[in-house]
């Protein structure tokens, strides 16, 4: 077997038994509030949990970002997920994550991010369009409104279905 077919079929087998995070933000200057949206779902695009996260340290976009990805991160642990895709909007963001570089507005972060990727047996992190991660978004508005976390388990937003 050539070492491309391993690796796909490697990949392909990561995929069917990994649970997909699809996370989003939305700052507001203005309230200094942020939100954070979260929708966990399983290899075949079925919705196993989704978050709203109000946050009041509001931030630049980028950090909140990587703040709640750190969050998502968490909450997979939490669930004892061990292998995870985690996909976000911010192109740069992932690709420093991906690429280990630097960034020194978010160092900290960025760091905290490779020392929970520990926790996992399996942990990647994929660029996705705005569009793919519309109901995530949906949910980070939501976020905006709230006092504290919302998780939905079993009936879920009407946005999230």
């Amino acid at each position: 077997m050539t070492a491309v077919k391993k690796a796909t079929l490697e990949r392909r087998e990561f995929q069917e038994e990994a649970q997909e995070l699809e996370g989003g933000t939305v700052v507001q200057q203005k309230t200094y509030r942020a939100g954070w949206g979260m929708i966990a779902r399983d290899c075949e695009g079925n919705i196993l949990r989704a978050w709203a996260v109000p946050n009041t340290s509001c931030s630049n976009a980028k950090q909140e970002e990587a703040l709640a990805l750190i969050a998502a991160m968490l909450m997979a642990k939490h669930q004892d997920w061990r292998r995870v895709v985690l996909e976000s909007d911010c192109k740069q963001l992932t690709d420093k994550i991906n690429g280990g570089e630097g960034d020194s507005a978010i160092a900290t972060v960025l760091s905290d991010i490779v020392s929970l990727k520990s926790n996992f047996y399996e942990c990647c992190f994929s660029f996705t369009s705005r569009i793919n991660n519309s109901v995530s978004h949906c949910l980070t508005k939501l976020a905006l409104n709230l006092k504290g976390t919302a998780e939905w388990k079993t009936d879920f937003p009407a946005l999230a279905a």
